[in-house]
């Protein structure tokens, strides 16, 4: 992936997550375009062959699959090759049916590829910097697409969030079998160690405290990273809600 203007981490780390539920839904693996210099909201577009815009139910279905990657907290793991190597490995290698290179074009003076790879998901020459794990993301919430047939294009626009409620629906019926209201899923998306109400900042702020208050010595370094990941999510919480937010990470 790449673009002129700077980037920032959790959009590009979702731009990375996304594209892959795209290929898995819509079998598209070259993207086009990316913007992701925006701390909540991001944009991808990919080659799309076909003349009718995917179904609101595929759409759905992408997101679902993309907050599923984001709770499985997926590590990102970038690392420098050999070009000509990574060429080689990779090409017969596809991740998700994913080469390392998209539309664009990487210098033939380049002899040295910085990659990124979310396990049997994604894989993309991308220099920029991107978060440890998919589960500091906190969620995606597609928010529209572009379909420009002409172009052969599908842009997908995507807010990053605090929790993703679900497009999936229940409905329960009454003593004689009449529907009731629907009920909507919320999905919150979560990490390893404790479970992230991510909505919730007061109950948040008191597993902080816990985590503090139980923490022991020889277990400092595992607490930490918790805080930081509970962090994360109260400062995509702030952002959400229109507020701003300053984290200072561990150095």
């Amino acid at each position: 992936m790449s673009q002129s203007k700077p980037r920032d981490s959790t959009t590009d780390s979702a731009c990375h997550v996304l594209k892959g539920a795209i290929v898995k839904v819509l079998g598209t693996p070259i993207t086009i375009s990316v913007e992701c210099n925006n701390k909540v909201k991001g944009r991808i577009s990919v080659e799309y062959d076909h003349p009718e815009k995917p179904s609101q139910e595929l759409i759905n279905k992408i997101e679902q699959e993309a907050n599923l990657i984001i709770k499985q907290n997926l590590e990102f793991k970038t690392f420098k090759i050999d070009k000509k190597e990574a060429e080689s490995k990779y090409k017969s290698n596809l991740v998700n049916n994913t080469y390392i290179y998209d539309k664009f074009p990487v210098p033939e003076s380049v002899t040295e590829l910085s990659l990124v790879e979310l396990e049997n998901w994604n894989i993309n020459c991308c220099p920029a910097v991107h978060l440890k794990t998919t589960g500091e993301i906190g969620g995606i919430k597609i928010g529209g697409i572009n379909h420009r047939p002409a172009k052969k294009e599908l842009e997908f626009r995507f807010d990053i969030v605090a929790a993703v409620v679900s497009t999936e629906t229940t409905t329960k019926p009454t003593g004689r079998g009449a529907p009731k209201k629907t009920a909507v899923v919320a999905n919150e998306p979560s990490v390893e160690g404790p479970s992230l109400k991510d909505t919730n900042v007061q109950y948040l702020t008191q597993k902080i405290i816990k985590l503090v208050l139980d923490s022991k010595d020889n277990e400092k370094e595992q607490t930490t990273l918790e805080i930081e990941q509970l962090l994360t999510i109260l400062k995509n919480t702030s952002y959400t809600n229109g507020s701003q937010s300053v984290i200072i990470s561990r150095k």
